[in-house]
């Protein structure tokens, strides 16, 4: 680059990188009430949620990084015409293709920057963050059951409801478990353990249940025939009162009991954590679009992401292009102050229609989806540089007509 063209580069950068943090800014703060719900609802500390509000800051870097091209390349152009650095440069003998030049480098750059933070940074940010979620989901599970406690802590554990209820009142303290499986449609158990107790975790960090003595109640919908159920078809006596119709709605109640029941527990039997291969959104562009990527309805989802996040780029290339031709055509009264929001528009449009295309091609045959961004790309800077090219008097010439 000429000095010239440096100066207006960084000029132009500069603008762009404090709107992307301004719209970063904007976007942590909306998100920080619910991470500090989440982490520390689930036992963590506030570095734990530093941590996750950094990991959270790569998902909307791309859409920031479009919209500051626009809005930052629009300042930075219109600064240059406004004081004249445009004329000064045309009087030296400056070609007008200077202004696209940067444009176009400050578009290369971005697409790069947009590729790897939302390609690559991003999926694997959304796999940390899942996992230290986790982590805390598993510790504060862990620690609540083992530790000492009060009162009554529920938990909902793959549809499985655990009550643990402590009573301290006696000595030593008595603790009983009681669990809520559901089943078969008009089925469910209820089991109720006493003095259970979770030893561990050992060197592979699973743990080991004591339930003691296990009473188990399974409700069952029961036929009205002869020796179904227990206790009168599964109905105590305390219910014989009740009309036939009444007794057809109760459910019968047959009784399971036994003695020192002692079940294996680890993580993976409580609560799931899939691997990064199983969620689309966690694979990179290069692991989605890539000849070796896999088969299967997770891989095709990966690859319509990944296409998304590709086209997001295009448009991050296109962008400062959008806004030198804001710039051509900004003048005085309206056509000034709508010319950049009108660029952030069409931005927008060529976005959503880019990503349609791109996401659905990508899922269906990847290379294709690569030749068509590639030609996307190509055209829409050869029409943004023509329009350029017919305005290129109107770079020259300050609003105010200070020239």
């Amino acid at each position: 680059m000429s000095l010239a063209a440096r100066s207006l580069f960084l000029r132009a950068l500069g603008r762009v990188a404090i709107v992307v943090v301004t719209i970063e800014i904007v976007f942590l703060a909306e998100k920080l009430t619910g991470i500090l719900e989440e982490v520390l609802g689930n036992g963590g500390d506030l570095a734990s949620a530093v941590s996750v509000l950094l990991l959270t800051s790569p998902e909307i870097f791309d859409f920031a990084l479009a919209l500051a091209c626009v809005i930052g390349g629009y300042f930075a152009f219109s600064a240059a015409r406004e004081e004249r650095e445009m004329v000064a440069l045309s009087a030296a003998g400056v070609a007008w293709t200077l202004p696209v030049r940067v444009a176009l480098s400050l578009g290369g750059l971005a697409f790069l920057a947009s590729l790897a933070v939302s390609g690559v940074i991003d999926p694997l940010a959304r796999n940390a963050t899942r996992t230290v979620i986790f982590k805390l989901k598993s510790e504060l599970l862990f620690d609540r059951i083992t530790g000492p406690s009060e009162g009554t802590l529920i938990e909902t554990i793959r549809g499985k409801t655990f009550a643990a209820l402590s009573d301290t009142s006696v000595d030593p303290p008595h603790e009983s478990l009681f669990v809520h499986q559901p089943g078969e449609a008009g089925r469910w158990r209820v089991t109720q353990a006493g003095d259970w107790k979770l030893i561990g975790p050992d060197l592979k960090g699973d743990y080991n249940l004591g339930l003691g003595r296990v009473i188990a109640y399974d409700f069952v919908r029961v036929e009205h025939r002869e020796g179904a159920g227990v206790l009168r078809r599964g109905r105590g006596p305390n219910l014989l009162a009740l009309g036939q119709t009444d007794m057809a709605n109760v459910p019968s109640l047959p009784q399971v009991k036994v003695e020192n029941v002692s079940l294996p527990v680890s993580l993976d039997n409580i609560l799931n954590h899939a691997l990064r291969q199983d969620v689309a959104s966690e694979w990179t562009v290069f692991e989605a679009l890539g000849p070796d990527a896999a088969g299967g309805e997770t891989a095709r989802e990966a690859r319509r992401i990944a296409g998304e996040r590709l086209a997001r780029a295009v448009a991050v290339l296109v962008a400062p292009l959008l806004a030198l031709i804001a710039c051509a055509f900004a003048g005085r009264g309206v056509a000034g102050m709508l010319a950049m929001p009108l660029a952030c528009a069409t931005l927008l449009v060529f976005d959503i229609l880019l990503r349609n295309l791109l996401g659905g091609l990508s899922a269906v045959e990847p290379r294709m989806a690569l030749l068509a961004a590639m030609g996307v790309g190509v055209a829409a800077s050869l029409a943004a540089t023509m329009a350029v090219r017919d305005r290129a008097a109107a770079l020259l010439r300050p609003v105010r007509e200070r020239a």
